[in-house]
């Protein structure tokens, strides 16, 4: 996925304009526009400091990695099963305590000890 995709659902999922976005990290409202719509590639700076805010990478940002961290071999459209993507899009909305007890039940989960049964892989 590309960074004009990639910055538009992030924006998005936290509820922002382009002009909130844009204030946030001193950027004109237009240069967000403009990378969104895919008529401008985004500055360094700019890349730095959206990965900042959003609390991602730059190579998520740039569709090196995808959310999970996991390299690709290069930009594509569809990096994760779209059960993943909405998962993560909740889990960002959460308060850091509520993350770390919905990671940890995961874990629980994954690992076969809520219900006593093995993992599954």
């Amino acid at each position: 996925m590309a960074l004009d995709k990639i910055l538009t659902e992030l924006r998005s999922e936290q509820g922002l304009s382009q002009k909130q976005l844009a204030e946030a990290i001193g950027v004109s409202q237009s240069t967000i526009a403009k990378i969104e719509v895919g008529r401008n590639e985004s500055t360094a700076s700019t890349v730095r400091k959206l990965a900042r805010y959003f609390q991602v990478s730059a190579d998520y940002l740039l569709g090196l990695e995808d959310e999970f961290g996991a390299k690709t071999q290069e930009p594509t459209t569809n990096c994760t099963a779209a059960e993943e993507r909405e998962l993560l899009k909740f889990y960002r909305r959460l308060e850091p305590q509520v993350k770390a007890m919905a990671l940890q039940t995961v874990k629980l989960w994954a690992e076969g000890g809520a219900d006593g049964k093995p993992p599954r892989n």
